[in-house]
């Protein structure tokens, strides 16, 4: 049963939603940030990309947890007319046990899973950021976006509006407190430290259009967005 079902019990109607989400999950592991200002203009889209220099220092990424190729580029594919759920639809299992992309035959949701590998010399602090490059009508009101790290989930989301009535929206409670976008451009900046050569990081990245936002209306059909997750070694610029 759809989400707009079980809103019609709040006699809340939900028409269906086609949406696009283009989605850039960049992982950069930069000395500075000015070197990939150019990024992605002539790569394509869905992409992650490691600096040169980074990758030569021996920070890797990898779709499969061997690192049987590891690169510093690696492209994620876009879901097309995407429609409304809500969290408790995602397969969070299923996407931990499939490296890469992963397509749920029954919603609609952008899920990618990937490794970060330290294969240098020396232990490094590593900061990254989840930043929206393109948002068409909207679409970043009402969407979430989920980051697991080493098993951790964390979810991120705009700042609610209040209704006429003065009350937030109504979520259930399975919903993970959010944490709120840092600006209107970057959705989450984060860290982990000591990161000792031959250790590795397992990160998936989840979006969905969240159907009890009651920002998923009319006005964001046809929107689509882009992101794209930028890491860095700190202390190196």
């Amino acid at each position: 049963m759809r989400l707009s079902k079980v809103l019609e019990v709040k006699k809340k109607k939900l028409r269906s939603r086609i949406f696009t989400f283009g989605v850039i999950i960049t992982g950069i592991l930069s000395i500075t940030f000015a070197i990939i200002t150019f990024y992605g203009q002539n790569a394509g889209n869905f992409v992650m990309s490691m600096d040169y220099d980074a990758y030569n220092r021996g920070i890797i990424l990898s779709s499969d947890v061997e690192f049987t190729n590891p690169t510093a580029r690696l492209l994620t594919e876009p879901i097309e007319d995407a429609r409304d759920m809500t969290y408790s639809w995602l397969k969070l299992e299923e996407v931990n046990q499939t490296d890469g992309n992963y397509l749920d035959t029954d919603y609609d949701y952008v899920a990618y899973t990937f490794y970060v590998k330290n294969d240098g010399f020396e232990t490094v602090d590593i900061t990254y950021h989840l930043r929206m490059t393109e948002i068409h009508r909207d679409i970043d009101e009402a969407i979430r976006i989920l980051i697991i790290e080493d098993g951790t989930e964390t979810m991120y989301q705009k700042i609610d509006k209040v209704n006429s009535d003065g009350q937030l929206p109504y979520y259930p409670e399975i919903m993970p407190t959010p944490k709120f976008f840092v600006n209107d451009t970057i959705v989450a900046r984060e860290s982990f430290t000591k990161f000792e050569p031959g250790e590795v990081r397992k990160f998936s990245v989840i979006m969905w259009l969240e159907g009890y936002d009651p920002d998923t209306n009319d006005e964001i059909l046809g929107g689509r967005i882009k992101l794209q997750m930028n890491f860095s070694i700190d202390g190196l610029n």
